[in-house]
């Protein structure tokens, strides 16, 4: 049976080993990357002896990809509000958007359960087995496969598009070809994206909402008319009036209303699962399932519809929370915007606590420019976890071998002071505490009665990415590198 893998031209070929020789400009997983010397351009705007990447080269580093999964609760306490917030709530900037249609299923308890800890993640976990039934019901796993070969939902044919855009590769389905599935084989199959597709998760979110005794009737009143505002917002977002449905729009939200949410506190539970994915399973797709537009095939559309190849494993679970804790002016807000505030806090922080367990979930991203002073600084802050006592493995890529490796060229620990507050909302919060502490010439009181667990280390939002003090290898690190979060220090954060 003919056996097909990725088949580069001699050119390029040779621009991949010329760029793995030059390692003055290389990502540990990207290409080559544009970088700007401004040791003699300081009327640039730039300090003296500082390299940047260009602009429209920072985003451009492999990601890992995310499905984002809600397990909804229709009946439990503002459980019709979790659903509808959630889908306003966008993909976390550092992973690509990999969400299929369905974005959300019921639970099969009638209420939420308690489940001891101990519990959680096994086969015990009432959560555990309805998203077994999710994944089995919806072909989760080959939708996953299909939305990365972009499978046309009306032929069944598949293209490469989405695999070379997300690996940063410029090729296209004529330079694949036949060839020998030897180790440079294998590094370009790499080289050109098809490694990603083994970086590709699905993270499933059990999100409740607790009440810390305010007055629930003033809350319940505001949460009705809040609905009316989320779907209103929705409606817009998604461009379908059904949204608008939701809730009673018989009012405006009072600021006293708002308030009173302001106990309130978001539990999340996530549940992490992987794509399984390897080199066996690229060669089966490409040989019993493939087919492009050009040459329709029936035979193949139907095998890969009835195929069960592809399989999502499990990777484990965490359990965060959040709370609604914010400046006076924000507490005025419309409350759609609360609760999307507080969930994507929650599910940032959840993410970030999956990630310092599992390697596998750990991302890569880029230096963004080195200083002139020993530092670097990278566009990542509190979102992502950054405090000043973990430490970051500086990487580079190395195919000497005829295959990609990575090996670590630095280390760097986050500046204290110099940490970016990039959380969601926190630029609006910023400004609006600046401009209650101008009104009341005095600090403003928005964190006062905050609860300890919700306490992070101070970031500053005004700053567009945290700086980094170079630990060691300081004559290696380039701008591009990808830096990964390597020690965590476990204390309360």
């Amino acid at each position: 049976m003919k056996k097909f893998c990725l088949f580069l031209l001699p050119c390029m070929v040779a621009a991949l080993a010329l760029s793995a020789q030059d390692t003055s400009a290389v990502s540990a997983d990207a290409p080559a990357v544009a970088v700007t010397d401004t040791s003699s351009a300081a009327s640039a705007g730039e300090q003296p002896g500082v390299k940047v990447l260009k602009g429209e080269e920072i985003d451009k580093y492999r990601r890992s990809s995310l499905y984002t999964v809600l397990i909804r609760h229709s009946n439990a306490k503002y459980g019709n509000t979790i659903d509808s917030v959630f889908m306003m709530m966008q993909t976390p900037d550092k992973f690509n958007n990999h969400d299929l249609e369905i974005k959300s299923f019921e639970s099969s308890a009638r209420k939420a359960r308690k489940v001891r800890n101990e519990v959680r993640g096994t086969e015990k976990d009432p959560n555990i087995s309805d998203i077994e039934r999710f994944i089995a019901e919806t072909g989760a796993a080959n939708g996953m496969v299909a939305k990365w070969f972009d499978r046309d939902p009306v032929t069944g044919a598949f293209d490469i598009d989405l695999v070379m855009e997300r690996g940063y590769y410029d090729a296209s389905y004529a330079d694949i070809e036949e060839a020998e599935a030897n180790i440079r084989g294998r590094a370009m199959l790499a080289d050109a994206g098809f490694d990603l597709i083994g970086k590709t998760f699905m993270l499933v979110n059990d999100i409740t909402f607790l009440d810390r005794g305010e007055t629930s009737s003033k809350v319940g009143a505001g949460l009705k008319v809040g609905l009316s505002l989320i779907g209103q917002a929705l409606s817009l977002a998604k461009d379908d009036e059904s949204y608008e449905v939701i809730g009673d729009a018989s009012g405006t939200l009072a600021g006293a209303v708002a308030n009173e949410f302001a106990g309130y506190r978001v539990n999340i539970i996530s549940y992490l699962y992987r794509l399984d994915w390897d080199n066996a399973m690229l060669d089966k797709f490409l040989a019993d399932y493939w087919f492009d537009s050009s040459a329709p095939d029936a035979v193949k559309r139907a095998a890969f519809d009835a195929s069960e190849l592809f399989t999502l494993s499990y990777v484990g679970c965490t359990m965060t929370s959040a709370a609604n804790i914010s400046s006076k002016s924000f507490s005025a807000r419309p409350l759609h915007e609360q609760f999307l505030r507080v969930c994507t806090r929650a599910l940032d922080k959840a993410i970030v606590e999956l990630q310092r367990e599992y390697d596998e979930f750990k991302v890569n991203v880029p230096i963004y420019s080195v200083n002139g002073d020993g530092t670097v600084d990278v566009k990542i802050g509190l979102k992502e976890g950054v405090n000043s006592r973990s430490v970051y493995e500086v990487l580079m890529k190395d195919i000497s071998s005829g295959v990609a490796e990575y090996r670590r060229v630095g280390l760097l620990r986050a500046v204290p002071g110099r940490i970016w507050d990039n959380r969601f909302g926190a630029m609006d919060e910023a400004r609006m505490l600046e401009q209650e502490r101008a009104a009341a010439d005095s600090t403003a009181d928005n964190a006062a009665g905050q609860p300890e667990d919700d306490v992070v280390e101070e970031g500053n939002a005004f700053l567009s990415a945290t700086t980094f003090q170079i630990m060691s290898g300081a004559n290696e690190i380039v701008p591009g590198l990808l830096i990964r979060e390597m020690k965590i220090d476990r204390e309360k954060q």
